[in-house]
Formats: structure tokens, sequence, C-alpha cells
């Protein structure tokens, strides 16, 4: 299996170099905590890394990127993505960290596959999350409540407190699934390869990792 996804990713990466430039844009905020309970990544595509930071607050940080074809394109080009950064909305016990679109970022073309993220989240240990990327790849790495990510394509990668999980499953319909349980290892690969799955009757959380198209990897830590 992983020659044919390294000829993917080779294909994808043909593609993309093919695109004359790219732009980019560095952006961070953040936010206080509050009651925050449960918090929502609503990044349709990119890179997501989310790790513990401080316990009062959501902070996110990272970088806004476009694609283009023709040099010429390149100052309308920054000036869109100069608009484009991320934001957290919290609203009672439940906080959605999305994309920010200026009012030179209003296309079509700004909100679509043409523009994506490589974004940092920390957030405080504990709270439930819900990545809703599709494309690129996710790393979540600490101690978090329950956590539920589903990509339709690309790599998830999470690394967290054994201790913490009461059930987990990891599941992909074409590719590989490779996880560390504490004792032992289960790794499956093909189309549609069998689920694994974790059961701690002690635990407290739940864990669903999952990608259509790509691979999973779970650590679970002592």
């Amino acid at each position: 299996m992983r020659k044919p996804l390294l000829t993917l990713a080779l294909l994808l990466t043909a593609g993309a170099a093919l695109a004359n430039d790219e732009v980019s844009h560095p952006f961070s905020t953040a936010a206080p905590r509050g009651h925050v309970r449960r918090v929502v990544i609503d990044i349709p595509a990119g890179e997501v890394r989310i790790r513990n930071g401080a316990g009062d607050r959501i902070a996110v940080s990272g970088t806004a990127e476009r694609h283009f074809d023709g040099h010429h394109h390149r100052s309308q080009e920054q000036q869109i993505v100069d608009d484009i950064s991320a934001e957290v909305v919290v609203n009672g016990d439940e906080a959605i960290v999305r994309r920010r679109f200026g009012p030179n970022a209003q296309s079509w073309s700004a909100r679509s596959f043409h523009s994506s993220m490589d974004l940092t989240v920390e957030l405080p240990a504990g709270v439930d999350v819900d990545v809703n990327t599709r494309y690129g790849a996710v790393n979540i790495d600490g101690a978090f409540g329950s956590i539920d990510t589903d990509l339709r394509a690309g790599e998830v990668h999470v690394r967290t407190p054994r201790s913490n999980v009461r059930d987990l499953t990891a599941s992909v319909s074409i590719g590989e699934v490779h996880t560390y349980f504490g004792d032992h290892y289960i790794e499956n690969e093909g189309v549609f390869p069998r689920v694994a799955r974790f059961h701690n009757a002690s635990g407290r959380s739940d864990v669903n990792v999952r990608s259509t198209f790509g691979e999973v990897h779970v650590t679970l830590t002592n």
C-alpha cells in the first residue's frame, strides 16, 4: 500500500508544482476559554496541528496559502490571501475555529480549494475536539476529551494518553491503519481493512479517527 500512496503524493506534488507560484499570509489570534468544553475545528483543507496550551485560552496561529498560475497574478493573489485568516468564535460551552475572510477575499475562489491553511491550535487539556478538516493532514498530540476526526483524503496522527480513552476506533476505506495501544500493535491496510478498536472501562473519552482514503496513525501513551 505504501507505493500507491507514494504515487498519489508524487502526483499531488507534481500538480502543485505546475502552479507558477504561491503567496501566503501569517496570522495569529486567541480567545479566552470561558466555559468552553468542546472545540470544533472548521477548516476544510490544509494541515492542522492540535496541541495542549494554556488552560485559560484557545490560541490559533498559522499561515494562509494560495497557489496560482501566472506570475502576473501575484499582486492580486497576495491581496486575497492577506485577507484570509482564522478566528475563534465562542458560544457558551462551544468554540469554533474557522476561516475569516476580509473584504478582498469574498470571491468563490478565495473560499474554495485554491486557499488552504497550515494551522496550529493550542487548547486547554480535557476539552472535546471535533475536526471538520476534509482534505490534508491532521496531527493531534495531547490530553483531550473525546476526539472525532473524519478526513476524505489525507493522513491523521493522534497521540494521547491511554488512561483517558474509554472507546477508540481507527479506520480507513482505502489505505493504512497503524495503531499502538500501549501494550500491542494493530496494523491493517488495503481496501476496507479491519477497524482497529480499543476499550478501557476506566477511561472517560471516546476517540474516532478515520480517513476515507489515506493513513491513520494512533499512539496511546502510558
